[in-house]
């Protein structure tokens, strides 16, 4: 266990070509195994053999999805208790969808308004206001569910959750650090903190792209500029592991994110302040020990009058 200074290192995605290795030789992370979780690639979980020959590395996979197959299988009270956990979060991020259609509409109508400069940056500020107000209010709803869940079904309360637990504590405890790799944010989030891994996270180097890095930050944050259905309003998934926090991670942001128009990247990164909004795209890394910015390659931060910038290493 690394309990001083712990390293993280944010990359984007994997894919065309991988920057895992190189960061991680360059990061400062000490020789030997890691911990994987990959529990956000779902049913092709543990499938670490190309990251083991990239890394060259001892790798160990959680196994968070599997695990959580086996442990609701085996226990109805608590697979019933979980289901009904998710129908409410999923009832709430609709609820919230409804509200925040129409609050997104009319700030970006009045962000893009033409008139009095005194009037409008009056009515602007306020309108982001707004919309911070029904992020946080969102937030606050979902991690009342959630606490709600864990204070009845927790490792006291469930031996084999207990178990389970104490498995990945074991295995992180021999390793060097701990790779979250990406898929389904959701599905990732979830079993991370089901499993207590997300207070493993505080005190350990991590290394973690794409969904791994979204579920580090305070706030997990949905976006698509580009979607099939059309535009998507930005909005909070739910709290996220809080690893690194004053960062939102946007991953993929050159397919996901129209950067060129600066209105639009404004009232992205307004709305989310003061928390930094981070572009990760292929190719890109931030490296931090602590929360002191080491190296920044690539990796872009969306200013809030809409210009985009290379993150600056102080």
């Amino acid at each position: 266990m690394n309990t001083a200074a712990p390293i993280r290192v944010l990359l984007g995605p994997q894919s065309p070509e991988p920057n895992v290795a190189q960061a991680v030789a360059e990061s400062g992370l000490p020789d030997g195994p890691l911990a994987v979780v990959s529990a956000g690639w779902q049913e092709t979980e543990g499938d670490i053999d190309e990251l083991r020959s990239v890394l060259g590395r001892p790798l160990e996979d959680l196994h968070l999805y599997r695990r959580e197959e086996e442990l609701l299988g085996a226990n109805p009270e608590l697979a019933a208790a979980a289901r009904a956990r998710q129908e409410l979060l999923i009832e709430q991020q609709r609820l919230y969808r409804l509200r925040l259609k129409q609050l997104s509409l009319a700030a970006r109508q009045v962000m893009r308004a033409d008139g009095d400069p005194d009037l409008l940056a009056a009515e602007q500020r306020h309108a982001i206001a707004q919309l911070r107000a029904l992020d946080r209010h969102h937030l606050y709803r979902t991690e009342l569910i959630w606490r709600r869940f864990s204070s009845v079904h927790d490792a006291d309360a469930h031996r084999e959750l207990a178990r389970h637990i104490e498995e990945i504590g074991e295995i992180v405890g021999r390793s060097k650090g701990i790779v979250v790799t990406g898929g389904n944010v959701a599905v990732l989030i979830n079993r991370l903190r089901l499993f207590g891994v997300d207070s493993l996270l505080e005190i350990n180097h991590v290394v973690a792209w794409s969904a791994g890095a979204m579920a580090l930050s305070g706030r997990i944050v949905l976006f698509h500029d580009h979607a099939p259905e059309g535009r998507r309003d930005a909005e909070i998934l739910c709290a996220g592991c809080n690893t690194i926090s004053g960062f939102v991670f946007l991953p993929d942001s050159k397919r996901r994110l129209k950067k060129a128009d600066r209105k639009r990247v404004s009232f992205f990164s307004r709305r989310f302040a003061p928390d930094k909004c981070i572009a990760l795209d292929a190719g890109n890394e931030l490296v931090l020990r602590g929360s002191a910015i080491l190296r920044a390659s690539g990796a872009r931060k969306l200013g809030n009058k809409g210009k985009v910038s290379a993150v600056k290493v102080k």
